[in-house]
């Protein structure tokens, strides 16, 4: 039987108990400050049709090369969301009834597919709001 091998996807890693404390406490105080101003939270799917988040470069020829992208079993064409903006114009266009301006704001994972090198991870946290 062959040892396994434990190690992170190169581009990811984990963090420990100390360093998530940190990161929650940012976390907590960046929504503290956005809900002081009024901002109330949005959460929106990670997982997006392809078209859609290809969509915000004319065709998406330059941001599919850093998609991660699948198929589901229904042969649909899926990717992970690589930033906030897409997938926040998309509720936008799909609730026309939102009262503008539309205070919000989103702290979510994002993913990318591009060259790892140091500093530099797979998936990220991005902060979205106004």
């Amino acid at each position: 039987m062959k040892k396994m091998d434990y190690k992170n996807v190169k581009g990811t890693q984990d963090y420990l108990p100390n360093a998530e404390v940190v990161r929650r406490d940012i976390r907590r105080t960046l929504e503290d400050v956005f809900i002081g101003y009024g901002c109330k939270p949005l959460e929106t799917p990670i997982l997006n049709y392809t078209e859609l988040m290809a969509s915000k470069y004319g065709g998406g020829a330059e941001i599919l090369e850093e998609m991660y992208t699948l198929s589901d079993r229904g042969e649909r064409e899926l990717a992970l969301r690589y930033d906030l903006t897409i997938p926040f114009a998309k509720v936008v266009a799909m609730n026309p009834s939102l009262k503008m301006p539309f205070k919000r704001y989103e702290i979510g994972k994002v993913f990318r597919d591009g060259p790892i090198k140091t500093g530099r991870f797979r998936k990220l946290h991005r902060v979205n709001g106004f």
